[in-house]
């Protein structure tokens, strides 16, 4: 039988790099591009879409123009969900959106086998429903608020356009995320400033938040540990 080739939608260069760390690198239109052999042979192509839902609609058609035998929305995601802890692995049972013209996406029955053929994780991770959002969720209350409308376990603010497009070419898809904050965790707002809408991070405007607020470097420390523990739950999504 051929190999198949599982075709990834990351955000961001450090989570391509996570999921992905043996690659060769390239470009796919505007977007980086890794690739190379998953562990059992099957091939991967992980596109580095950048922040947001315009950005990972564009780069899951190009993704989906190689004909990939899956697509897969994987990074790091915003826990909701009280329990959910950092390095928390889960898979999607059903992608809400807090964003007007993307419905719902709800799991097909009829692509479990090859999900589970094709993310070893599948099989030992649980699932439930998560929630694409139009802004980062910063705050304890915004994150209860979030979950108490949709009863989602996690936030991010992708997937559900790389779902809209792998339905729309009629390509299996799935979704797997790792907790980079629980539920109890405020996100800072200066830690926005040290990612680029093309998904890499910089660390000058991080130092020069840090410089005017020195408390800042209390806040960053264990959120940078909880991000560590989320890049290394990425990493074991095809083992």
């Amino acid at each position: 039988m051929p190999d198949k080739t599982v075709g990834i939608v990351a955000a961001m260069e450090q989570e391509a790099k996570a999921i992905c760390p043996v690659s060769e690198k390239s470009m796919l239109g505007r977007f980086e591009l890794l690739s190379g052999i998953l562990p059992g042979g099957n091939h991967f192509m992980c596109i580095v879409s950048g922040i947001g839902t315009e950005r990972a609609a564009e780069a899951a058609t190009l993704l989906a123009q190689k004909k990939p035998s899956l697509i897969l929305s994987a990074g790091v995601s915003g826990g909701l969900a009280r329990g959910t802890s950092a390095g928390d692995l889960l898979a999607a049972s059903t992608i809400h959106s807090e964003i007007p013209d993307f419905a719902p996406w709800h799991e097909p029955e009829q692509d479990a086998d090859i999900r589970k053929e094709l993310l070893p994780a599948y099989r030992r991770i649980p699932s439930g429903p998560m929630v694409t959002a139009a802004a980062p969720v910063m705050t304890q209350q915004e994150k209860t608020s979030l979950h108490d409308k949709t009863g989602a376990l996690a936030a991010d603010m992708e997937s559900i356009a790389v779902a809209q497009v792998a339905a729309k070419e009629g390509i299996p898809f799935a979704c797997i995320r790792a907790v980079s904050d629980a539920s109890t965790r405020a996100i800072p707002a200066e830690s926005l400033n040290g990612v680029t809408a093309s998904g890499k991070t910089q660390l000058t405007p991080i130092l020069k938040a840090i410089a005017n607020r020195p408390s800042l470097i209390l806040e960053l420390i264990p959120m940078g540990m909880d991000y560590s523990k989320a890049l290394k739950s990425l990493g074991k999504i095809f083992i």
